[in-house]
């Protein structure tokens, strides 16, 4: 079969990026969308920039300065001036040392969106989530039993979410904030009017928009959640640096635009069952788990090297 991609010219090989595939699907078990093949190939790349401020150039220029004046006064024996030069001098060291700035940048997002339209023009690229496509589901997204009403910020979010079966596994009725999909939306808004006890849960990005999900919802035409108590389990920029998976892509200072679904679909359903238990946050559920985890596994390595008569 004829090789889609020229590592010299593309930059990347076809059996490198089926390695980016099977990391963001979980070796194919889930639908996975871009943001995740994103973050798989954005892992440990972090972009490292060094530069000279303003601040730096000034200090250069005083370190010039100051040492013409300490050579002038060293030869008039100008006492003053030589202690000028000399404070001027070492001044400049001083602003040169805090002006030398580090800049992190994530990877370019660019080259996975380029490989991308390459890959999908020559290839077929199974469960790829590329958009919303759920508008005409019903009830059959509808779990038998109905313990919480999750609402996702983006209709996107909400297919990556059905279509690997997040309803069943979280026994959530699960509706985008856009009133996507509609008869789901309206079976949602039933339940909330029938069972004031019904637990409800948001689920958005870490963005400027996401942290106003809350505030719409409270206003909503689509849903009437009145005063109804809403579990915020969504991502922060906070959560990001602290994120196992995501911290390695994401530098500190771009963590204000991430998308929830650069975590992969395990975490997120780690992250959201734990909420559906009670944890107050997407980030501390899948810490908990991912540290209770880390016990099993150490307790399970303990019990395999202990001597056999003990």
């Amino acid at each position: 079969m004829t090789e889609v991609f020229d590592p010299e010219k593309d930059g990347i090989s076809d059996a490198e990026w089926q390695e980016l595939l099977a990391r963001a699907s979980g070796d194919g078990r889930h639908f996975f969308c871009e943001n995740q093949l994103y973050i798989a190939y954005a892992r440990n790349k972090v972009q490292v920039t060094r530069y000279i401020a303003r601040r730096g150039l000034m200090g250069l220029c005083m370190i010039v300065l100051g040492i013409t004046l300490w050579v002038y006064a060293l030869n008039r024996d100008w006492g003053l001036t030589l202690v000028a030069g000399i404070a001027l001098t070492l001044t400049g060291v001083g602003m040169v040392g805090t002006g030398v700035v580090t800049r992190r940048d994530p990877a370019p997002r660019e080259s996975v969106a380029r490989w991308l339209a390459k890959w999908s023009a020559a290839r077929e690229t199974p469960n790829l989530i590329t958009g919303a496509s759920l508008s005409d589901a019903g009830r059959e997204y509808v779990p038998t039993e109905v313990k919480c009403v999750l609402i996702v910020e983006r209709d996107s979010l909400l297919d990556l979410l059905l279509k690997n079966g997040a309803h069943r596994a979280l026994s959530a009725l699960i509706v985008a904030e856009s009133g996507y999909p509609t008869a789901l939306a309206a079976e949602a808004q039933l339940q909330l009017e029938t069972r004031p006890e019904l637990k409800l849960i948001a689920l958005h990005d870490a963005t400027p928009n996401g942290a106003g999900m809350l505030a719409r919802l409270r206003t909503s035409s689509v849903f009437s959640l009145a005063r109804r108590p809403v579990v915020d389990a969504g991502l922060f920029p906070a959560d990001v640096t602290w994120l196992a998976e995501l911290a390695p892509a994401i530098p500190s200072a771009h963590t204000g635009n991430v998308p929830v679904d650069s975590l992969s679909y395990d975490a997120l359903l780690q992250g959201l069952s734990g909420v559906v238990q009670g944890a107050l946050s997407l980030y501390q559920a899948i810490d908990n788990a991912r540290s209770t985890e880390s016990e099993n596994s150490d307790a399970g390595a303990s019990g395999r090297a202990a001597p056999a008569g003990s």
